[in-house]
């Protein structure tokens, strides 16, 4: 069994349903490829980060964090510590949710998995305006200063 969890994915989903009887048996729910908005300033009421990552014969910590394209963080989640587990054929399954997320403005961004401290990869996603809504009043701003 490896010393260092190795990523597997990351997903951005509406909800994730844990079944009480198998804790192992898990369902992602309205996963996401991006986030469209009608205006910005923009909430996202919630949102649940998802991982998984091999199995490892340590314990670890994991934390998520929410990047803009200059690579500021924008969210967190609080860190959570991991078991090791008891076979290298079982995989971590790892699960954040993101309450009251706001984006500013259009863009990518990306959700970035830290193990212990260190990226372990990213999944990029974009949140854009809605196709036929009204942009912000900012971004009109920004659209007659370019013009």
């Amino acid at each position: 069994m490896s010393e260092k969890p190795r990523l597997i994915g990351i997903i951005l989903c509406e909800r994730v349903l844990q079944d009480v009887l198998r804790r192992d048996a898990v369902s992602c729910v309205n996963i996401y490829n991006g986030i469209t908005a009608q205006s910005f300033p923009a909430v996202v009421p919630l949102v649940y980060a998802f991982a998984q990552i091999s199995g490892s014969s340590q314990g670890f910590e994991y934390q998520f964090r929410i990047l803009d394209e200059k690579g500021q963080p924008i969210a967190e989640s609080p860190p959570a510590k991991v078991d090791p587990l008891p076979s290298q054929f079982m995989t971590h399954k790892i699960i954040s949710a993101f309450s009251g997320l706001a984006f500013d403005h259009e863009g990518t961004y990306e959700i970035v998995l830290f193990v212990s401290g260190e990226a372990l990869g990213a999944l990029p996603f974009q949140v854009l305006v809605m196709p036929g809504a009204q942009p912000s009043q900012e971004a009109g701003r920004r659209q007659e200063a370019n013009a």
